[in-house]
């Protein structure tokens, strides 16, 4: 055998190696995930998740109807997976996967007749089937377009429920005033004052 076939040989067995490093690593993310994560993953295409777009209608404590959209996205996605199972290993710090596991992001909308509402959102499961949820946090997404004289949603409490099609939380809020800034008013039972929302699944 010539050293040129030799090299040839070589090369197509590291070639080889690393395609198959990189399918362990990727099938390995994403067995974990289905293991660790099924509100979020599942091998059934029809699966009812958490992950997903949700939709209900609530009063603010003005009284004005408004509809609320959620759009609660993967927690890694079939690209991000794939990048990082290419990567070499490299040491990681910070939180450990265990908590990792159970946060989840997306964003939202709140429509009524004074406008539409933007928010980017961040929370947490409580137990491991996703059925229970802990605090789920809004942000305006931008400062400036945000609604003025307005009952903002600041926030989902602690113990929000998932179930099949159906996702009940309750809302917090904080009124913006003319200015933009934050205002309160022990007063008034309307600063204090939670809703609770049922939302349904949008059907893709």
């Amino acid at each position: 055998m010539s050293k040129g076939t030799k090299l040839v040989l070589l090369l197509l067995g590291l070639a080889a190696l690393s395609w198959g490093v990189y399918e362990c690593k990727y099938y390995y993310s994403y067995y974990a995930d289905l293991k660790d994560r099924p509100w979020a993953y599942s091998r059934d295409e029809n699966a009812k998740l958490l992950v997903g777009a949700w939709q209900g209608e609530f009063r603010d404590p003005d009284g004005i109807a408004k509809t609320i959209r959620l759009n609660i996205v993967e927690p890694v996605t079939d690209e991000e997976r794939s990048r990082k199972a290419g990567r070499r290993a490299r040491k990681r710090s910070g939180l450990g996967s265990r908590t990792d596991k159970r946060r989840f992001d997306g964003s939202a909308t709140v429509s009524s007749h004074r406008g539409r509402e933007a928010y980017e959102l961040n929370g947490h499961v409580q137990t491991e089937d996703g059925h229970r949820l802990g605090m789920i946090y809004f942000q305006v997404d931008d400062e400036l377009q945000a609604l003025r004289r307005n009952f903002i949603v600041n926030s989902a409490l602690e113990g929000g429920q998932w179930q099949d099609d159906r996702l009940t939380l309750t809302l917090a809020f904080t009124f913006t005033t003319a200015t933009g800034s934050g205002y309160s008013s022990s007063a008034d039972p309307r600063y204090d004052k939670k809703v609770t929302v049922q939302l349904s699944r949008v059907k893709s």
